[in-house]
């Protein structure tokens, strides 16, 4: 038959309709082998802990009520591991920095900080995290056949020192988060970058530029891939490409100062170059939910769009005094978690129900990819956690920590897994760790600090 097919220079030109038409499409000329989708990791961290009492699930193993603070992941119930007894012993007892640096610093290398001379409120000793980080090492070990091997992204994160970083890719080298959606975009899914055009603010020339849609440039092989397909795999097509047309349009349209939605494109919807308008003010507290949905769109179509298989997204900063004027708040996120008493439970109750409304919105974005007979969400395995458990303690012990999505059937999910019933003292976070490394494929026999981690988590699997 005489069909058309993709170059890999017309592919490298357009990485948006590359990744979106060629990577996750089983199409005609390949139906007669086996499909098998990719599994991924995603790290959603949120700072200051929680409250144990809105947090924590109640009811037993299989048959168990959220928590009012979990209440948005409710849709989600059935493809989720809540934890109960998993601690941070590998820092509780470390010499440098308070226990919310040790806390995020060991998040995902389960070692203690190094020493050095960051604040970390009245300790002045704490360094970076003396190890690599769990989505650093799946990229080694597993080396991911993607444009990006990790993608670390951020939502205000505001702190280049050790409370803002959560990924390493070895002791004492942190790894950044992207802030900036309009760069995370450029990326991910730009095309190659015209000069600037002169004349008005040349930054904002250059982004425009930037901005227009990388579907003008392969419309017609889009056509043509599109005319090769089933039905299915149409169906396919057109959500990517629309998920793409959507972030477009809320990166090209003015803001409004806390805006978090705008209208997607209509399906079929003629591609043309959009106009970037102003720029969403990164450092404007308002905007932190349109920042917020914005990094997670993106995040989403990367991981639809086979860009990458490993994601962190980071809220904040450990010790986080962020304010959330948007929730109707004056005060700052770290004074209200250490609030005893009213309106302090209601005001951290707000911020951390947002939190999980993110993380609750996100999981829709993957769960509506359908790959096979499962989702996108299925096929991944997304890791919620924060640096300390009880806030108002700074407690080390017992953390809130999730996970949801089975990595590919892997785990089985659903349940609520308490490691202190009965009596029983509770088990190491690096063993978490250790588990997730499993499903993703490794044969670790331990992560972390030596002698804190002794093998997977029982009952997963």
């Amino acid at each position: 038959m005489n069909r058309r097919f993709l170059s890999r220079r017309q592919l490298l030109r357009g990485a948006l309709a590359a990744t979106a038409a060629i990577p996750l499409l089983d199409a005609e000329r390949t139906r007669a082998q086996s499909a098998a989708y990719p599994k991924r990791f995603v790290v959603f961290y949120t700072p200051n802990g929680t409250l144990s009492s809105g947090w924590k699930p109640q009811g037993t193993e299989t048959s168990f009520t959220l928590g009012p603070l979990m209440s948005p992941l409710e849709p989600f119930k059935s493809k989720m591991l809540i934890f109960s007894g998993i601690n941070l012993g590998a820092v509780q007892n470390s010499n440098y920095g308070s226990e919310h640096a040790r806390g995020v610093g060991a998040l995902l290398t389960a070692r203690p900080l190094l020493k050095g001379n960051f604040r970390s409120f009245m300790s002045t000793n704490a360094g970076w995290a003396s190890g690599i980080s769990l989505d650093q090492h799946l990229a080694n070990t597993l080396n991911p056949p993607t444009p990006f091997k990790t993608l670390e992204l951020g939502v205000q994160v505001r702190d280049a020192e050790v409370r803002g970083r959560i990924s390493y890719k070895g002791a004492d080298q942190p790894v950044p988060p992207r802030e900036d959606p309009y760069d995370t975009f450029n990326q991910l899914f730009g095309a190659a970058a015209p000069p600037s055009m002169p004349g008005g603010n040349p930054e904002l020339d250059r982004l425009r530029l930037l901005r227009r849609s990388v579907f003008d440039l392969l419309r017609e092989d889009i056509a043509a891939v599109r005319a090769t397909l089933g039905r299915e795999d149409r169906v396919k097509l057109e959500a990517h490409l629309d998920a793409i047309r959507a972030i477009e349009g809320r990166l090209a349209a003015p803001s409004d100062m806390g805006a978090t939605t705008v209208p997607a494109a209509p399906a079929g919807a003629a591609c043309a170059a959009p106009s970037l308008g102003e720029r969403i003010d990164l450092a404007d507290d308002n905007n932190m939910p349109a920042i917020s949905k914005l990094q997670l769109d993106l995040a989403a179509a990367a991981l639809a769009c086979d860009q990458t298989r490993i994601v962190t997204i980071q809220y904040s900063y450990a010790e986080s005094e962020h304010l959330y004027p948007f929730l109707g708040l004056s005060r700052n996120h770290h004074d209200i978690s250490h609030d005893w008493k009213e309106p302090g439970f209601t005001e951290y109750s707000k911020i951390h129900t947002w939190f999980a409304e993110q993380l609750a919105y996100f999981l829709g974005k993957l769960d509506g990819y359908q790959e096979g007979d499962r989702t996108l969400l299925d096929n991944t395995v997304v890791f919620w956690g924060t640096e300390i458990g009880e806030s108002r303690l700074h407690a080390l012990s017992d953390m809130p920590y999730a996970l949801i999505g089975s990595a590919g059937g892997y785990f089985r999910t659903g349940r609520f897994m308490n490691y202190m019933a009965n009596g029983a003292s509770g088990r190491q976070h690096n063993d978490l760790l250790l588990s997730i490394a499993h499903a993703m494929g490794t044969e670790d026999t331990a992560f972390g600090e030596p002698g804190f981690s002794t093998g997977p988590l029982p009952g997963l699997v």
